[in-house]
């Protein structure tokens, strides 16, 4: 009876949708479209296509396995040096996209990019770590000075 009672308020939703300008629509490949699928373009292998976006009070992004993330991202640590440079020449971060990157690509994958940024944020701790270790034994050798 469930079932019935989904497939019967999905042909109803069609149905009222079509007569609507297509405010929500469930395609046969199974693509749910929400908003006016005139203006809403559903290329790729997503299931779901909403105009004007998402509001909601969770996302969870699951992963299929452990190399979608960023542990080894301690030990790639770039030099201050080379990251400077490539700031200068690319305008951007090492290992992060450009704008015109992310505009040719239509936007992101959201795990993809939040691994991208806990590896800055790793590499940026690691280099808070060395300039500190650097901090105190200037301090140190201050101090030896001074008496």
């Amino acid at each position: 009876m469930k079932l019935f009672n989904v497939i019967l308020f999905i042909l109803l939703v069609n149905t009222i949708a079509m007569a609507q300008n297509d405010v929500m629509l469930l395609k046969p490949n199974g693509r749910v479209v929400i908003g006016d699928t005139t203006k809403i373009n559903t290329n790729g292998n997503y299931r779901l296509f909403v105009q004007e976006g998402i509001l909601t009070e969770r996302v969870k992004v699951a992963l299929k396995n452990t190399s979608q993330w960023s542990d080894d991202a301690f030990e790639k640590t770039p030099e201050i040096s080379e990251v400077e440079a490539l700031i200068n020449s690319e305008k951007h971060l090492k290992d992060m996209p450009s704008a015109d990157e992310l505009v040719k690509a239509e936007g992101y994958e959201l795990m993809s990019m939040d691994a991208k940024l806990l590896r800055q944020i790793e590499w940026l701790w690691q280099h808070m770590i060395a300039l500190s270790k650097k901090n105190e034994a200037l301090e140190k050798a201050l101090e030896a000075c001074k008496n």
